[in-house]
């Protein structure tokens, strides 16, 4: 009620919300049944569809949808942690080391899910960015999917925030069982943080958020390629060709190559560059057990040797499970 009070200029759709809020905090957890509608859209890795804000023009990003002119975005992720161990995280102290204040969180039973929902600004340069971030309970992992404008804009704010409450899925399914990599990295001491999970792909970036707000976009990619048995002859073609998957749209050239042997398992490093306007460092390692493939990514847009060593360093702390 407090917070309530001293926010009492907002939008009276946001007033409407938090007047919902904190009615539900008296009575237990609100809940909200959303029905899927011919208005909602795809636009995550999840599914769970929204209803896209009107008068934005978005396309694909890497996580979720963008509209760079409006600075309008969506953006998804699957956090590999239980709900309660993630939600411990999120304190006043722990964003404040991120930059970013807490305005508001509560929580909801949310298509049958428990959720939280949370209004975060954050420090972007000389400016502030506005995030409203939902967290859905989905057993052993978390859907997380913010909705990020600028903070100054309360229209956006209010549109972003419409668009987080159109969210559905399926209320009797889980998210269908993602492959985790056959083995593990150790990131102790680097600035390698746990990121979540995504495709079935263990990913990690130095804050610890997906996608990384860090200026050099750096992130670091465990994942498997399954029942791919690959003859020796054939592993430094199936490399490179793997490689120019990475960066859709763009053409990997290749700076160096060879051969490596990590936990007694042969592979091939391959280190390139991306040949488009933004020149981006692309780092692999693949490695080959006999009936799966093993992958390690790196990519990074600035701070080239350092990053190039961090991804060297941490390729080979990999181990298969035993």
């Amino acid at each position: 009620m407090k917070l309530l009070l001293k926010n009492a200029k907002l939008l009276p759709v946001l007033l409407l919300f938090f007047f919902i809020a904190g009615n539900a905090a008296a009575d237990g957890p609100q809940e909200i049944n959303t029905e899927k509608s011919p208005l909602h859209k795809s636009v995550f890795a999840m599914p769970v569809y929204v209803i896209l804000p009107e008068g934005c023009t978005f396309v694909e990003s890497q996580a979720g949808c963008v509209d760079k002119t409006k600075k309008v975005s969506l953006e998804s992720s699957v956090i590999r942690l239980p709900y309660a161990a993630l939600l411990e995280e999120f304190t006043e102290d722990n964003l404040k080391k991120a930059n970013m204040e807490l305005k508001m969180k509560n929580e909801f039973v949310w298509n049958g899910s428990s959720a939280m929902l949370m209004k975060i600004f954050q420090k972007k340069g000389s400016g502030m960015v506005g995030k409203w971030t939902l967290v859905v309970d989905r057993g052993k992992e978390c859907w997380m999917i913010n909705g990020l404008y600028p903070a100054k804009d309360q229209l956006r704010g209010e549109a972003v925030l419409k668009t987080i409450r159109s969210a559905y899925w399926e209320s009797v399914k889980s998210s269908p069982p993602a492959e985790i990599p056959q083995g593990n990295i150790d990131v102790h001491g680097t600035p390698l943080k746990l990121a979540g999970l995504l495709d079935g792909a263990v990913v990690y970036t130095k804050d610890g958020f997906l996608p990384t707000k860090k200026e050099d976009g750096s992130l670091f990619v465990v994942s498997r390629i399954s029942n791919t048995f690959v003859t020796p002859d054939k592993q430094p073609g199936f490399a490179k060709e793997k490689l120019q998957m990475i960066e859709k749209g763009e053409k990997v050239d290749i700076i160096s190559e060879k051969e490596v042997m990590i936990d007694g398992l042969n592979g091939i490093e391959i280190v390139g560059y991306t040949s488009g306007e933004e020149k981006k460092l692309i780092y692999q390692t693949m490695l080959f057990d006999g009936k799966n493939s093993h992958v390690m990514v790196g990519i990074a847009r600035s701070a080239i040797p350092e990053n190039l060593d961090l991804f060297h360093n941490t390729a080979e702390t990999f181990k298969t499970a035993r």
